[in-house]
C-alpha cells in the first residue's frame, strides 16, 4: 500500500549558519514549477499543426507558512530573516518520511498579526532557487527550547503623532515587504546541456529593491472622534504590543516618518481605520521594530 502526505503532519526545520530550528507552523504550502516554451516544427515537407516544447529552466519555488512569535526565541530566526533578508534553508518533514528541501530562501513578505484575544502570529511568504527530495540528515545543530509561552498581545502604547489611539481598537496589522528580483539564469550553455529537472537552469542570485512597511489600525467609531476622514503624511507612529502579566516580551515598531489616511466603514458597529506607510529611511530595519523574547 503506498504512503500519503498530510500536511497537518509534517514538520518544518529552518536551517542557517549550521543551526537547526524546529519551527511551529498553523499553516504552509511550497511548490515549484518549470517554464515551458513552444516553437514551430512545420517544413516543407512537414506541414504539422502542432508545436515542439522545449523545458530546461525552473521558476523560483514559491512558499508560505504562519508560525508564532513565541515569549521565548524559538522562532526569532524567522523574524530576523524577514528584517535582513538574509537567505537559509527550509526541510519539511511529512509522517510518511519523506523530506522536502527548499534550497537558497529569502522572505519577500512578512504580515504581523495582532489580535488581542489571539496569540501574537507572524505570517511569511518568499521564494527559494530549488525544490527537491532530500535523502540523509538533516545538517546543523539543533537549537534549544524552554517550555512554550506564547505571546497573547496587549497594547501597552499606540500612538499618532501626539494622539493616544488606543481606545477602541478592534484588530492591527503590520506588514513588511521585500522587492526581491532574481538575476537572469537563462543561459546558452545551461540551456544545451539542460536534459531533466536535476540539469535545469535554477535561480541562484537576487537583489533587494524597494522596501515598504506599512499596517492598519481598526478601531470602533465613536460619536465624538475628531480623526475620521483625515490625513497626514509626516507624523510619528508608536506600536508596543507585550505579553502580561509578564509584561516586556512582544513588539514595538518606533517610526519616526509615517502618513496615514483614516476613513470609515459600516459594519455592524461603524468603524474607523487607519492606513499607515513609513516614510523615513532607516540604517537598519532593526532599529524601527524589535522583538523582544524573554
Amino acid at each position: 500500500m503506498p504512503n500519503f502526505s498530510f500536511k497537518k503532519e509534517v514538520k518544518v526545520r529552518l536551517v542557517y549558519n549550521n543551526t537547526r530550528y524546529n519551527i511551529g507552523v498553523s499553516e504552509i504550502n511550497f511548490g515549484q514549477t518549470f517554464q515551458e516554451n513552444s516553437f514551430e516544427v512545420k517544413t516543407l515537407h512537414n506541414q504539422s499543426s502542432f508545436e515542439g516544447s522545449v523545458i530546461n529552466q525552473a521558476n523560483p519555488v514559491e512558499f508560505s507558512l504562519s508560525t508564532f512569535l513565541m515569549y521565548d526565541d524559538r522562532h526569532r530566526i524567522v523574524f530576523d530573516r524577514l528584517l535582513d533578508c538574509q537567505t537559509f534553508d527550509l526541510y519539511i518533514s511529512t509522517q510518511s518520511d519523506d523530506v522536502w528541501k527548499l534550497e537558497k530562501c529569502v522572505i519577500q513578505d512578512g504580515t504581523f498579526e495582532i489580535n488581542k484575544s489571539r496569540p501574537l502570529r507572524l505570517a511569511i511568504s518568499g521564494e527559494a532557487s530549488k525544490l527537491s527530495k532530500y535523502t540523509g540528515t538533516i545538517p546543523g545543530n539543533d537549537f534549544t527550547y524552554p517550555a512554550p509561552i506564547y505571546v497573547i498581545p496587549h497594547i501597552v502604547t499606540l500612538t499618532l503623532g501626539s494622539d493616544d489611539v488606543s481606545d477602541g481598537v478592534v484588530g492591527m496589522s503590520v506588514e513588511l515587504q521585500n522587492d526581491i528580483s532574481w538575476n537572469d539564469y537563462d543561459t546558452l550553455h545551461g540551456a544545451l546541456t539542460a536534459t531533466n529537472a536535476a540539469t535545469s537552469m535554477y535561480p541562484s542570485n537576487f537583489t533587494i529593491g524597494t522596501r515598504v512597511l506599512a499596517g492598519s489600525i481598526s478601531k470602533y467609531l465613536k460619536d465624538d472622534s475628531t480623526s475620521v476622514l483625515t490625513w497626514n503624511n509626516n507624523t510619528p507612529l508608536r506600536i508596543v504590543v507585550q505579553h502580561l502579566p509578564a509584561g516586556g516580551r512582544g513588539l514595538d515598531f518606533n517610526i519616526t516618518n509615517c502618513s496615514f489616511t483614516n476613513r470609515m466603514s459600516t459594519s455592524a458597529v461603524f468603524q474607523e481605520e487607519y492606513n499607515w506607510r513609513m516614510t523615513q529611511n532607516p540604517t537598519a530595519l532593526s532599529s524601527v521594530i524589535t522583538y523582544q523574547t524573554g
